[in-house]
């Protein structure tokens, strides 16, 4: 375990809790060291004080003060209940120098534990969206490969049936209801080689015991089975190898893949009974694993974004997803980001969507954009994680200048405005509906 690890903050009950049992434990052991002065009131150090020090620098100043009333109270009852203490004054210097000691080692634990939260959010963010990015990118290359393979035959692309898939469950809220789960399945199956699996939903870490969808012969499912036990606390692809079984394991199945958001939220299991055993490799389950990885972020971002894609039924599911976790961010952590609207009027359809493609080539590594088209009128709304207005502003500069040298060179009839957007925590969708140009009244 690391440094970091050990010393981030606890659970919040557990805070409170450390928070009465250091003072009373630090009690306890100087009542055994020094049963005559257990508060240590004539000894050469106030060691007592280190408790409440210790809970304010772990936990912040308000379980600290609960810890330093605990110290206190404790005093002040000893010597009025237990009078063979001998506790006849009370040590004024050493108690409020204690006091602001504490209060003072309080706030700066607060300080650093929301600059220790704030920090591992933004590298949480960042994580999350490069896990994002790179499925996207390993869907382009297989759905590239297959096309080449399939083309005369079989015209649609992998990414038209991920299309068709996310449509469908922004449709349904999110929800993998049979008829979704059996259009992955076989989606899936067509390129994993399955002859007889099943996908079953997961809810609260607990996998349903009825599938959502099979294919081939149906076959009850052992949440014992050590394939399944291990592609559920591992949160991977667990694939049946006479390497990977310790002797007297057995599994009744060949592939257990998880359907996992780039959060680690696990949304259900694959279930591979049979399949061919040139299947059986790494590049074929790496693939099945992504799929199931990327149809899981599009659920999740459709049920994370519901009400907003109700309202605004073109905004992309994960870009709506997104600026809900943003605007959670903006609430806890006070880490505010930004909306940036582009609008350009051009009577010329090709000139506009070229200055648009190039407008969303300077968005950095975590920005999103979000299209609107409605001639003449076209709109890029980029989302600037964690960016603040100063950081929107410098955006919406390089924009306006990217804007007059593109429309100087071009010669063309047209009009462009930036302006930009805060996302503060309260609700996203107003702020959404202003950066897009929906008037609310409608």
């Amino acid at each position: 375990m690391s440094v970091r690890t050990h010393l981030a903050p606890s659970p919040q009950a557990r805070a409170w809790a450390e928070a009465v049992a250091i003072p009373v434990i630090a009690i306890a052991v100087a009542f055994a060291v020094s049963p005559r002065d257990p508060f240590l009131v004539n000894a050469t150090f106030p060691w007592l004080w280190f408790a409440p020090v210790l809970v304010a620098l772990r936990y912040g100043l308000a379980p600290a003060v609960l810890s330093l009333a605990i110290l206190v109270l404790s005093f002040v009852a000893a010597r009025l209940g237990l009078p063979a203490l001998h506790i006849h004054r009370l040590p004024q210097g050493q108690f409020l120098g204690g006091i602001m000691l504490t209060l003072l080692a309080g706030e700066y634990g607060s300080l650093w534990i929301l600059r220790l939260r704030r920090s591992e959010q933004m590298s949480a963010y960042a994580a999350q969206q490069l896990e994002g990015l790179t499925r996207t990118l390993h869907m382009t290359r297989l759905s590239h490969d297959r096309l080449e393979q399939t083309l005369i035959g079989k015209p649609v692309t992998l990414r038209d049936s991920l299309r068709e898939l996310r449509h469908e469950l922004v449709t349904r809220g999110g929800a993998l209801t049979g008829e979704l789960a059996a259009r992955l399945l076989h989606l899936t199956a067509y390129h994993g080689g399955f002859e007889q699996a099943a996908l079953y939903a997961v809810s609260g870490d607990v996998i349903e015991p009825e599938p959502r969808a099979h294919i081939g012969e149906t076959f009850a499912l052992d949440r014992e089975d050590i394939l399944i036990k291990r592609c559920c606390e591992k949160r991977r692809t667990a694939y049946w190898a006479a390497n990977s079984l310790k002797d007297g394991e057995q599994s009744a199945y060949l592939v257990a893949a998880p359907m996992l958001t780039s959060d680690d939220t696990l949304l259900g299991v694959l279930v591979v009974a049979t399949m061919p055993f040139l299947f059986l490799q790494d590049e074929n389950l790496l693939t099945v694993s992504v799929l199931l990885a990327y149809v899981a972020d599009d659920a999740k971002a459709a049920c994370t974004a519901r009400d907003i894609l109700q309202s605004l039924p073109q905004c992309p599911p994960r870009f709506a997803a997104e600026t809900v976790k943003l605007a959670r961010c903006a609430r806890d952590l006070n880490l505010t980001s930004s909306l940036v609207t582009t609008t350009i009027s051009v009577a010329d359809d090709t000139l506009r969507e070229a200055i648009l493609d190039d407008l969303a080539a300077l968005a950095r590594g975590l920005d999103d954009n979000w299209r609107i088209t409605t001639p003449p009128v076209g709109r890029l709304v980029t989302l600037l994680p964690f960016g603040r207005r100063s950081v929107a502003e410098g955006y919406a500069h390089r924009l306006k200048a990217r804007l007059d040298e593109k429309l100087a060179l071009t010669k063309a009839d047209a009009t462009f405005s930036v302006s930009i957007h805060e996302i503060a925590g309260g609700d996203t969708l107003p702020v959404l509906r202003t950066a897009a140009g929906v008037d609310d009244g409608r």
